[in-house]
């Protein structure tokens, strides 16, 4: 009888590092920068806020209505629907197990209320933790006709269930950018300074919860159309 062999790591980092993502070309528009800031809260108690009004509205002749710098948290969706990373070669994972870990933002100019913008995308980090991969993606954004950088989003991605891929003495780890670029935030073990309350609004929590179906779907159609039909029956 011959030995069995050893299963596949779920991780190859160097097939992983290695892969070139495709350019993806999108464009958004004044609706959508104005249904963003509506759906975070703009005017939502008062519709005629004076500061934020230019949100979602061409005030005094205002030329453009201004974007919420938030909104750039919003391009890197566009790389295959949020799940631009499903297909790297190397990497092997349930995607009914993945949680999104965190989402790190620098902008470099004033986010337009219209463009054609270029997603580039790399991975920027990998990191075995055992029982589990945090794969980080850095997805950079740029004005299609000059070729300006706008900003670059960095995705934490955290896989449960495809760590172990090296040794547990010395762990995988890799990034591409400096180690103390995110200073750590130590919190002080003393009353607080201020406090501050806040609810969210109805017409909030209904744009969330579409949004997060949305997502739910999105991701059920990756794993299977069986599985997105029966999500959509049951909500």
């Amino acid at each position: 009888m011959a030995p069995s062999s050893k299963p596949a790591a779920a991780v190859d980092p160097e097939a992983v590092l290695s892969h070139t993502f495709p350019e993806v070309s999108f464009a958004y528009d004044e609706r959508d920068v104005a249904l963003y800031a509506l759906g975070v809260g703009a005017c939502g108690a008062d519709a005629v806020d004076e500061k934020e009004l230019h949100f979602v509205y061409h005030r005094d002749g205002q030329p453009h209505i201004k974007a919420l710098p938030s909104f750039a948290s919003l391009f890197p969706n566009k790389n295959s629907n949020g799940l631009g990373f499903v297909n790297v070669p190397g990497l092997n994972f349930d995607a009914s197990l993945l949680l999104h870990g965190q989402q790190y933002i620098e902008i470099y100019k004033a986010i337009p209320s219209r463009t054609n913008a270029v997603n580039k995308v790399k991975v920027a980090g990998l990191h075995d933790k055992g029982k589990a991969t945090i794969l980080e993606l850095e997805t950079t954004t740029y004005v299609k006709d000059s070729g300006e950088v706008l900003c670059m989003n960095r995705s934490t991605i955290y896989l449960r269930g495809a760590g172990g891929f090296s040794d547990s003495s010395r762990p995988y780890s890799y990034a591409s950018y400096p180690a103390d670029q995110v200073s750590r935030v130590s919190i002080p073990n003393l009353a607080p300074s201020a406090v501050y309350e806040d609810q969210t609004r109805q017409s909030q929590a209904c744009c969330s919860f579409y949004m997060l179906f949305y997502v739910f779907v999105q991701l059920r159609v990756f794993i299977g159309n069986s599985g997105a039909q029966h999500i959509s029956n049951r909500l």
